[in-house]
């Protein structure tokens, strides 16, 4: 007769005990990689027409030289810092201890255009309210997009996002996907298994074992993996 293992009780006090315990045991496997999104340009070249589109609107019911030169040159400005910034790519590094996973997502942009980011922010803020109030209400909606904007950029500063994932101890694993994720561009495997125990509960999603790796990485890290987790198909 198989032994019933109790689940534990989901409380804050116990996800903190949790990810406390991976983030101090010793870290036996460490990989890294980048997470280039495959839509990286065509978010960018979509963002650059809908710019364009506003640029021209503007231009047709304000044909002024003044005009071409606030919006446009606006434009001309956010192009390259949309395309670092709106569809970020990420230093991915993954640590593997015997309690657990630890995750690290790094922005991968260089300093530089966040300060240039924040300094062109404060100066758009400025010129679209000028803009506005040299040219009328209409100005205002082409205005208000780019100042919308700016506020947003005001704040942006390099980021890593932290995940930690407990391993759920003398429970059994189940394999739910193992295959190349197509939404980067070059070979990333994406590995995601999940503990049928916990399904229903609060416990399924903290417990779940999630990561990215290079295709060529995966081999040993499964092997790895299996040393402190039962997985099965």
């Amino acid at each position: 007769m198989d032994k019933i293992i109790p689940l534990p009780e989901y409380t804050e006090a116990y996800q903190a005990q949790q990810r406390q315990q991976v983030l101090d045991a010793e870290v036996v496997h460490e990989w890294t990689c980048i997470l280039r999104s495959k839509v990286k340009l065509l978010t960018t070249l979509i963002l650059g027409g809908v710019g364009s589109l506003v640029v021209g609107v503007m231009y047709y019911f304000h044909p002024e030289v003044l005009v071409l030169i606030i919006f446009g040159g606006t434009f001309l400005v956010f192009m390259p810092i949309s395309y670092f910034l709106f569809s970020v790519d990420y230093d991915y590094k993954g640590q593997i201890t015997p309690k657990g996973i630890i995750i690290q997502k790094t922005e991968r942009v260089p300093e530089i255009f966040y300060k240039a980011t924040r300094g062109m922010a404060y100066f758009g803020i400025g010129v679209c309210l000028i803009a506005g109030l040299m040219m009328g209400p209409l100005a205002f909606v082409g205005a208000g997009a780019f100042a919308l904007l700016s506020f947003k950029m005001t704040g942006f500063h390099k980021q890593t996002e932290v995940e930690v994932f407990p391993f759920a101890e003398n429970h059994h694993y189940r394999l739910v996907i193992s295959k190349v994720n197509d939404l980067y561009q070059w070979d990333i495997y994406m590995f995601l298994c999940d503990v049928p125990d916990f399904i229903n509960t609060s416990l399924y999603e903290f417990h779940l074992v999630d990561f990215e790796c290079k295709r060529s990485d995966f081999p040993e890290i499964e092997n790895i993996l299996k040393r402190y987790i039962q997985i099965s198909d």
